[in-house]
């Protein structure tokens, strides 16, 4: 079983993995949210609080692509 923090940081790791891939300035809260949409242990904590997380992925994903337009950097730049 992998450890609290191992899972942590590979959810920050596809938190900014996202970012990249959507040639995003910054990673934000919301990049890193909808990573730990993929965590079990946060997914459990989501479910207690009675979050739809398919629906959360959803609009968290359409978020990203559609209302971030303006941390999208060109090719040349790299993201922080």
């Amino acid at each position: 079983m992998a450890s609290f923090a191992a899972e942590l940081e590979q959810s920050l790791h596809r938190a900014l993995i996202s970012a990249n891939e959507q040639r995003h300035e910054f990673a934000t809260l919301e990049h890193l949210l909808l990573a730990l949409c993929d965590d079990n242990d946060a997914r459990a904590v989501l479910r207690a609080c009675n979050v739809e997380i398919d629906q959360l992925r959803e609009q968290l994903a359409s978020y990203l692509e559609e209302d971030l337009v303006s941390l999208t950097i060109d090719e040349e730049e790299e993201p922080k």
